[in-house]
C-alpha cells in the first residue's frame, strides 16, 4: 500500500557549519506543491539554496530542483528518499545555509538525504486507506444480525434509514470487502457510484 504524509514535517541538520532545514507536506496537485515551495522559499529567503522535490499522482507529475547545487547532489536525493519509502503526493523543500566549508558531492548527497529523511519521519507517514461507499439493503428480521456483524467487523455505518426495509450507507475499506461478501445480503449490495 502507498504511504501518505498525514501532517507536515520539519527537520534541522548541521554538517560542517552548513545548516539544512527540511520541510515536507502532503499535496494533491502541482499547484499545491508550488505554493508550498513558494512559502518555504519566502520563509528562508536568506538561504543559499532552497532545493525541492515533489510528486503528485495527478497527471503523474514529478519534479525536483538542485537550486544551484552541483547537478544530482540535492534535488534527486531528496526525491529518492520519498519514492523509496513509497510515499505519494508529497513536496519537500530543503533549505541550506552555507557554513563556509565545501562538503563535496558525496557530502551534499548525504546531507540532503539525511535532512529529507528526517523531515519525512517527522511527518509520520502512514498507509493510504482507500474506502468505497456502499448501500446495503436488508429486511427487518435480518437487521439485528447485520448490525451486529457490521459492528463486530468494524465496518463504519454512515447512516441507517428505515422504511418498508432497512437501508444503510457503509464506508468500507478495501481490506474489509472480503468480509462484507460473507454477509447474506451481497446480492443487494451495490456501489453508490453505480
Amino acid at each position: 500500500m502507498p504511504l501518505i504524509l498525514p501532517s507536515p514535517g520539519t527537520f534541522h541538520y548541521e554538517e560542517k557549519k552548513s545548516k539544512f532545514i527540511g520541510n515536507c507536506a502532503s499535496v494533491q496537485t502541482k499547484e499545491e506543491a508550488l505554493a508550498f515551495i513558494t512559502q518555504i522559499r519566502a520563509a528562508h529567503k536568506t538561504a543559499n539554496h532552497n532545493v525541492y522535490a515533489y510528486s503528485v499522482t495527478e497527471n503523474n507529475t514529478i519534479r525536483f530542483s538542485d537550486d544551484g547545487e552541483p547537478s544530482g547532489t540535492a534535488g534527486m536525493p531528496v526525491l529518492n528518499v520519498f519514492q523509496k519509502s513509497g510515499i505519494i503526493n508529497f513536496v519537500c523543500v530543503v533549505s541550506r545555509y552555507f557554513g563556509g566549508t565545501l562538503l563535496g558531492a558525496g557530502g551534499l548527497v548525504r546531507a540532503y538525504t539525511k535532512t529529507a529523511k528526517g523531515a519525512m519521519e517527522a511527518a509520520q507517514p502512514e498507509e493510504l486507506i482507500i474506502y468505497q461507499l456502499y448501500k446495503l439493503t436488508c429486511t427487518y428480521p435480518q437487521h439485528d444480525k447485520i448490525k451486529y456483524n457490521l459492528e463486530k467487523d468494524e465496518i463504519e455505518v454512515l447512516n441507517w434509514e428505515y422504511t418498508d426495509k432497512c437501508q444503510a450507507i457503509l464506508k468500507v475499506r478495501e481490506d474489509q470487502f472480503t468480509t462484507l461478501q460473507t454477509y447474506d445480503i451481497l446480492a443487494e449490495l451495490y456501489s453508490l457510484s453505480d
